[in-house]
């Protein structure tokens, strides 16, 4: 019995979907598809800061953080050209859990004017479902500090009138923070994996 042409044109079409899957998946993900991952990530980073909204940043790193998430960052802090201080961080995603909760909400609106770019620079697929990503986050912000008491002034009197205070002031702050990011890809969603960071901040 010969078979039809529909069976024979059936046959070929599913052997060249199969072909061009294999071929996809051998590609590994492109540049294109980071970019457009790290761009989503710099406008929804941008959007919660703005909004100080806690909550909302909880939610969004369970959901972008893989569960195997690792953070090095070498930090150095920067004043008038000078370096003041420098830091080494490690923490994994329990740990940035608990950093979160600790500095909660107060420490959210102390950030005004917040505003984020991240540059994707190189790219490299290790198959279909990761690859690392070298990119560069600049952010900047200002800080606003907590009220000082004015020099000399008593906390507390009685049968004596209060000073006034000195007023608020803010720090501007301007960060570069250049990564290496393992990108995975994690029940069908691209996730942020092991990453190592050097940060500059300047105020």
């Amino acid at each position: 019995m010969q078979p039809s042409a529909r069976t024979i044109a059936t046959a070929v079409a599913t052997v060249i979907a199969l072909s061009a899957s294999a071929h996809a998946q051998q590609r590994g993900l492109t540049a294109d598809e980071v970019k457009n991952y790290f761009g989503q990530v710099q406008h929804d980073v941008t959007e919660l800061v703005q909004r100080h909204d806690v909550e909302g940043i909880a939610q969004w790193s369970d959901r972008h953080f893989a569960d195997e998430a690792r953070f090095k960052v070498f930090a150095e802090m920067i004043h008038d050209n000078k370096p003041v201080m420098w830091s080494a961080i490690d923490l994994d995603k329990a740990d940035i859990h608990r950093l979160r909760d600790l500095l909660g909400a107060p420490a959210m609106r102390a950030i005004q004017d917040y505003s984020l770019r991240i540059d994707v620079r190189k790219v490299i697929p290790h198959g279909a479902d990761a690859a690392t990503v070298i990119a560069t986050w600049s952010d900047k912000a200002k800080l606003k500090l907590p009220e000082a008491r004015a020099a000399g002034q008593p906390q507390s009197s009685v049968g004596q009138a209060t000073q006034t205070g000195t007023q608020p002031t803010t720090l501007d702050i301007e960060r570069t923070i250049d990564c290496d990011h393992v990108l995975v890809r994690e029940e069908g969603q691209l996730k942020v994996g092991l990453t190592s960071c050097r940060a500059r901040a300047h105020f």
